[in-house]
């Protein structure tokens, strides 16, 4: 079998990582930033995927570029609507977000009606209609805050905290925002072994319901960090319309259908600090002999 990563960000890394016993080849695509030599440049809104591919049969495509935050809906529509034809006989995994909730409800479940109040979110309900309507076969992957580590290096969100906290900085968080963390490592395992399985439909891949400052919190302590110019505050009562107060997503699904069971945020930590270290040490061990 051969897949398709479409887009290697953080999580186009690990899905990369977790999914090299399975397919015989892995084709990866980037944007702008080549992490990998094998790579291919792919612009969703000016390429063609076929002349990625050289006729080579996809078996499963993970969707994990964010092409969802542009301004042009249109084009979104026409260009995403051109890539599903081209690749409707693949299974489809298309990563999605839990923007697509206006967060008036909290702990959605899939068979809550999507309600985006943003743009972004609007975008990513068009999406997922568009792998509804072309996919013949198809999963959509709804996951919510991710964060820990990715080959050795900590997501964006917590090395900004880390050089806050370094720098003495006040360091404010909202204790009204809610949120389901779930660390980059369970959530591919989650997305890849909903890859194998032969499930279609929408599926939450989150954690545990908690507000912001509590994440950032458990982060700070996991990590070793000193809480003492953490802050709690509230959302302003006139917010921008990208503050939602609770998208916090069920997993239930997730758990009964690929078996994860989330760690909280200061065991995913720890964990992933605890893997990094003892594969430092087995490559020192090896350099040494």
């Amino acid at each position: 079998m051969n897949a398709a990563i479409i887009g290697t960000s953080f999580l186009g890394e690990q899905l990369y990582e977790d999914s090299k016993s399975f397919y015989n080849e892995i084709i990866l695509t980037h944007h702008k930033h080549q992490k990998y030599p094998s790579s291919q440049e792919f612009n969703l809104f000016t390429d063609d995927i076929k002349n990625v591919f050289s006729d080579k049969k996809i078996d499963v495509l993970f969707f994990t570029a964010m092409v969802e935050f542009t301004e042009n809906t249109n084009l979104l529509r026409e260009s995403m609507s051109r890539f599903l034809k081209s690749v409707r006989d693949s299974r489809i995994i298309y990563i999605s977000s839990d923007g697509i909730f206006d967060g008036q409800k909290g702990l959605y479940k899939e068979t809550d009606i999507p309600t985006p109040t943003t743009l972004y979110g609007k975008n990513l309900k068009l999406c997922e209609n568009l792998v509804k309507k072309y996919a013949n076969n198809y999963c959509v992957v709804r996951p919510n805050y991710i964060y820990g580590f990715v080959n050795g290096k900590l997501d964006g969100r917590f090395r900004k905290i880390k050089q806050e906290v370094s720098e003495g900085k006040i360091i404010k968080r909202f204790t009204d925002m809610y949120k389901s963390p779930l660390n980059y490592v369970q959530t591919s395992q989650a997305i890849t072994k909903l890859a194998k399985s032969e499930y279609q439909g929408v599926v939450h891949v989150s954690g545990e319901r908690m507000s912001i400052y509590e994440f950032t919190k458990r982060g700070l302590e996991a990590l070793g960090l000193s809480t003492k110019n953490l802050i709690g505050n509230s959302m302003p009562k006139e917010r921008p319309i990208n503050f939602l107060p609770d998208t916090s997503l069920d997993y239930t699904l997730m758990t009964r259908l690929t078996n994860v069971v989330p760690l909280d945020i200061k065991g995913g930590l720890k964990n992933m600090l605890e893997i990094e270290h003892s594969e430092k040490n087995a490559q020192l061990k090896k350099y040494l002999r």
